[in-house]
């Protein structure tokens, strides 16, 4: 099992990363991965891979791949020194700075992060400048607000594996045009015991508040609390579907088990849609401690180089092991100078627990 962290990394599993406002690290257990980059990726360029979602503010993981040996493997490098900044179409700009919170510190890439929140049916210009790889610029527009409900849901079994059904509609925009991107993630939790002894608050999970409250826990209004505190690590659930209007339709079979499904509008545009997506339940529900969390089932309406990037993403991970890597087409982004992706997004999500959080 991968956790990944909220910048999305990649792996050749592709266990997602969307916390905040970033998207995506195709995050590789270590530091090798699978290129899926292919060989064309040799230079030693700045990478960027993220996802900004309306309302929430910049994390956007920054550093740069070196092929390792015979090309077929990449190292990522984290790049701590590197000037960033964020500018939207109204010329407002905001500096990003390297953050060394617990959350994002240990991922394979560096994260700048700021604090303006984003804006529906706005364009976004990311600069990004480092020394000795030169300056990338990339370009994307969150899309406008959409609606979408929740229908029912149920725990199912599809060809003898435990699934989450959930059925949703949307209510398409007239006007405009929406790619939408279904997924599923668990989002780890910990949790925090702790209590007050004398109007101080001490840490029941560490020694001394331990101590401290076998001793006084017979006392008036010394009582042991919990938080549920949510991190930005989160495990990537395989999603299937039979809707057969889905670009994944034409990908493979619907048995296939995907990292996401694609869907535009083409067909419905401002129209009501009703489809739903199965959930694989292998995370679920966790003995580990270090596995607890939420489930996460989230529907988005993305940008356009997103949503390509992605998918071509998602096709490429379903051809990986039937072709030889020089033989496979590698997603192109939209990062002038560099590689990766930066793209927008708006997203409903809906929370579901099953384990036991206290």
């Amino acid at each position: 099992m991968v956790k990944i962290k909220s910048v999305l990394f990649l792996t050749s599993q592709d266990f997602l990363l969307s916390a905040g406002s970033l998207l995506i690290c195709i995050f590789l257990s270590g530091s090798c991965v699978k290129n899926s980059y292919n060989n064309r990726q040799q230079e030693d360029k700045l990478v960027v891979l993220t996802e900004i979602i309306a309302g929430d503010s910049a994390n956007i993981p920054i550093g740069t791949t070196r092929p390792a040996g015979s090309g077929t493997a990449v190292n990522f490098q984290k790049l701590n020194d590197v000037q960033a900044s964020i500018r939207s179409q109204d010329g407002a700009s905001e500096n990003l700075q390297l953050n060394i919170t617990p959350d994002f510190i240990s991922g394979p890439l560096a994260v700048y992060s700021g604090g303006s929140p984003f804006q529906y049916q706005t364009e976004y210009t990311l600069s990004a400048s480092d020394p000795q790889r030169g300056t990338i610029e990339a370009k994307t527009t969150i899309p406008g607000d959409f609606t979408a409900h929740y229908l029912q849901s149920e725990n199912d079994d599809l060809n003898g594996r435990p699934v989450f059904r959930f059925a949703f509609s949307i209510e398409d925009p007239a006007d405009q045009k929406n790619n939408y991107i279904f997924e599923a993630v668990k989002q780890l939790v910990t949790i925090s015991r702790y209590f007050f002894w004398q109007g101080q608050k001490y840490n029941y999970d560490e020694t001394p508040g331990y101590n401290l409250f076998q001793q006084v826990k017979g006392n008036p209004g010394v009582v042991l609390l919990l938080d549920t505190l949510k991190t930005h690590q989160f495990i990537r659930l395989n999603v299937f579907t039979k809707d057969t209007r889905t670009a994944n339709a034409a990908m493979g079979s619907t048995d296939s088990a995907y990292r996401r499904i694609f869907l535009n509008d083409s067909l419905f545009n401002g129209m009501k849609y009703e489809t739903e997506i199965l959930v694989a339940r292998d995370h679920f529900k966790m003995a580990n401690p270090q596995e607890i969390g939420i489930v996460q089932i989230q529907v988005k309406s993305v940008s356009k180089e997103l949503y390509d990037y992605l998918l071509q993403y998602e096709k490429y991970n379903l051809d990986f092991g039937n072709f030889a890597v020089s033989n496979l087409v590698s997603p192109s982004g939209n990062i002038q100078n560099g590689f990766g992706i930066f793209g927008g997004s708006v997203k409903k999500q809906w929370s579901f627990y099953y384990d036991s959080l206290r």
